[in-house]
């Protein structure tokens, strides 16, 4: 309720509205000076806040207000009214007065002028509330000397505005704490309430940020959603959470990147029941674990999917996948799997068959089944090492290969990668990609071939021509880069006549190939499953080209990645399900690397943990910790490393093996060094013509890059090499000796007998350094060797 300022009057709002008076009332001018000059007219004493005081109209008289033209021409007293300018009350004043002190020296008037100066710093037009009339800076209509104001009251007037103005700021300290401690308290946010926030802050964190502090609206904190991620709810099927931020991430992706490839195999566990107290209730007990991953079949994402225990994956879950995929963007084209016995009774499910490995979704679009590569690989080197096979009445076996690895070493051979337990199919070798890449490779082809450790001439060939023949296959459907000049290391669709000739070529061969024995008169799963590739391949590049596609990396369309996953799983100290679970979500955050022993080309983190690296949200505990390890990092090249060599008694001239040898290693440091020293060797293609037993010999001993083309040291860093070789084993006598930084001072001590340019220097090092590994590795199998035939 207002109420008149003036001390004689009893005027308020109240009053008027009862008694009917068309009174108004007027707030205090903003302008100081008139300000106090409606005071002392008032006789306003004591403390008194102009921001809240008002005047009624009954002590200013009819001329001071604005006319209103409408309210007279329709003859009545309007209730809102304004002031002219520069007005004083004037009417029913109280009597009562009070005669001011005036300045009278000039000191004192210039004290009250300073007085003013800082009034009008000090009052901020924002702190003081708009005034019903506006009134200009000019003096009011009542002449008044600003001389005759009295000093006291401006002191006055002073501090109770600055006392205001600390009440004021007082006042705002404390909103502020309280608006501080109401953004620290803790909010307990839905998920899906979180799903929403974190699609707004992944597509644009500007957005979120202006949003959240311009706006002033309630969004979480990094905090909450760091720990939305570490409470990723791992149940059986699909992984809600996962598929959210794959939604996320589909608005940014290509349309070509969204094409997907799902792969799926099992791990065993172990079959016990565990107490889950976080979801209170037991788990298990299961003997097996279903994991589905998604991967591009264009670019590096990848990501887990799907689990389950106990059950596999039949057409009704498969279709399912695919549809829920389908939902958030992610076109899936393929499925790859291995031809284990379940997936094998899938085949029949989907009513899929070597010649025709395609199925239907329930939506009617076409998807092509695809055995994994590397599983057949494994495949054909057991039957290849366990049975043998008969291929147009010859016969290939592991005979030849038996008898290189077997015969006495040379310290040195260009053979480096083939050892006994390349031979053993029992046990954990039996499941070794490793070695099943290594026993069946061009290398080994050729070493065959050179080596001649047997005299079954068709034998000998035969089984080269096989394994070459593989191996070209397997590097054909395991291409990971797009730029190679090898028509079988590249994309599949590049080079399309090459090689489609040679996948016809293995249907054929695989076709017609029978295991030896009677009771193996039909096609093997293998077998069936090579075949099966081969026609899967073929439609799959129909498909992409469709969506936008000129080629296939194949190496996307093996199941490496799942495989990593799978191996994490199984090599935990308690494997069960509930700690395989445990250990799933880990690697689906991140938290857990890869520490298995497949080669996955494919190094991007799982789409999940990298959406949140990206917005610069860790989910691991331990990313500020640094590694206190060191790794030694060896050279890119393909020299040897200690695990490939082996040496192999041929029954040859040993100082001709031996030159052959380091010549061969020759051109593997010519070959990692050719960018930097371009003089020390040249890459030559082999022609047709290169006929003559001379080449054939020389280019035997050689890196080869490819089918056709081999790396060739010059005769200068040949020269150089033969005397590194025989320095090296003058100083080390045929013997190992153990010292802190053996290669440094044994390069430091060769180099002092020679007379070499700089730039040879790196690769001599090299060279000692790989001289050294197969010095450590031979004196191993040496005394092995000796041990046996004691």
């Amino acid at each position: 309720m207002l109420s008149c300022a003036v001390p004689s009057c009893q005027e308020n709002s109240g009053n008027a509205i009862q008694e009917g008076y068309n009174v108004s009332f007027h707030r205090f001018p903003k302008d100081l000076k008139l300000q106090k000059f409606w005071a002392k007219k008032c006789k306003i004493n004591g403390k008194w806040n102009p921001q809240s005081s008002y005047i009624c109209s009954k002590h200013f008289s009819p001329n001071d207000f604005v006319n209103d033209s409408k309210a007279k021409l329709s003859g009545y007293v309007p209730s809102h009214r304004h002031l002219k300018q520069n007005i004083v009350p004037s009417l029913r004043l109280s009597s009562k007065s009070k005669t001011p002190n005036k300045c009278t020296s000039n000191r004192d008037a210039k004290t009250a002028q300073l007085v003013r100066d800082t009034l009008a710093k000090s009052f901020s037009p924002s702190i003081s509330p708009e005034p019903v009339n506006t009134f200009s800076p000019a003096s009011p209509t009542d002449s008044y000397n600003e001389n005759t104001i009295d000093r006291s009251d401006y002191i006055k007037l002073y501090n109770d505005t600055l006392n205001e103005c600390n009440m004021l700021k007082a006042e705002n300290r404390h909103l502020k704490k309280k608006e501080k401690k109401k953004k620290k308290m803790k909010k307990y946010w839905s998920r899906d309430e979180l799903i929403n926030c974190f699609g707004l802050l992944y597509h644009s964190e500007k957005a979120f940020a202006y949003i959240k502090e311009e706006l002033h609206y309630n969004l979480p904190e990094h905090f909450a959603f760091r720990q939305w991620a570490k409470s990723l709810e791992m149940k059986t099927g699909l992984i809600k959470d996962v598929l959210e931020i794959m939604k996320l991430n589909s608005d940014k992706l290509d349309k070509i990147d969204k094409l997907t490839v799902l792969m799926f195999d099992e791990v065993k566990i172990y079959n016990k029941t565990e107490y889950d107290a976080l979801n209170d209730k037991l788990v298990g007990p299961h003997d097996k674990m279903q994991v589905v991953m998604a991967q591009s079949i264009t670019s590096k994402w990848k990501q887990p999917i799907f689990f389950n225990v106990n059950e596999s994956i039949t057409k009704a879950v498969l279709c399912d996948i695919i549809e829920k995929l389908d939902d958030i963007g992610f076109k899936v084209i393929c499925c790859v799997t291995n031809c284990g016995i379940k997936n094998v009774e899938l085949w029949d499910q989907l009513k899929i068959t070597y010649t025709n490995p395609t199925f239907f979704t329930p939506s009617g679009r076409k998807i092509v089944y695809i055995p994994d590569s590397s599983h057949l690989l494994e495949l054909t080197r057991n039957w290849f090492l366990g049975t043998g096979f008969c291929l147009n009445g010859a016969e290939i076996n592991k005979k030849p290969l038996e008898e290189l690895i077997t015969k006495a070493p040379s310290e040195i051979c260009h053979c480096v990668k083939l050892k006994e337990e390349h031979l053993i199919i029992e046990g954990p070798p039996q499941k070794n990609i490793k070695l099943a890449k290594e026993l069946l490779s061009h290398c080994t082809a050729t070493s065959l071939l050179h080596c001649g450790p047997i005299e079954d001439f068709q034998l000998l060939h035969s089984t080269a021509d096989f394994i070459k023949l593989i191996s070209n296959w397997f590097d054909l459907v395991n291409v990971s880069e797009k730029h190679d000049n090898n028509e079988f290391k590249s994309p599949f669709g590049l080079f399309s006549y090459k090689q489609n000739k040679l996948l016809n070529k293995v249907y054929n061969t695989i076709s017609s190939m029978r295991c030896k024995g009677s009771n193996f008169k039909n096609l093997q799963i293998f077998q069936k499953g090579i075949l099966m590739h081969i026609n899967g391949l073929k439609q799959l590049l129909q498909i992409s080209e469709e969506n936008g596609l000129d080629y296939l990396l194949t190496a996307n369309i093996n199941k490496d990645p799942l495989e990593n996953v799978l191996q994490q799983l199984s090599s935990i100290d308690d494997p069960s399900s509930f700690n395989a679970v445990k250990k799933l979500k880990m690697i689906i955050l991140g938290i857990v690397h890869d520490e298995s022993n497949i080669i996955d080309n494919n190094h991007e983190e799982y789409m999940f943990s990298q959406t949140f690296k990206s917005l610069n949200i860790s989910l691991n505990d331990k990313d500020n910790k640094k590694e206190n390890s060191e790794v030694t990092q060896k050279s890119d090249s393909d020299l040897m490393s200690e695990n490939e060599f082996i040496t192999t008694n041929i029954d040859k001239n040993e100082n001709e093996i031996e030159l052959d040898a380091i010549e061969y290693l020759a051109s593997m440091v010519a070959l990692k060094y050719k960018s930097k020293i371009p003089e020390i060797g040249h890459i030559e293609v082999l022609n047709n013509s290169n006929n003559s037993s001379n080449k054939k010999k020389m280019f035997s001993s050689m890196v080869h890059l490819s089918n056709n083309e081999v790396m060739i040291p010059s005769y200068d860093f040949k020269k150089i090499i033969f005397r590194v070789e025989h320095l090296f084993n003058k100083f080390t006598k045929c013997k190992m000796f153990i010292d802190s930084k053996l290669v440094a001072k044994l390069t430091k001590k060769i180099l002092s007998r020679m007379s070499v340019e700089k730039k040879f220097k790196a690769a001599i090092r090299t060279y000692v350094e790989e001289r050294m590994i197969i010095r450590v590795e031979f004196s191993k199998i040496h005394k092995q060797y000796l041990k046996q035939n004691i």
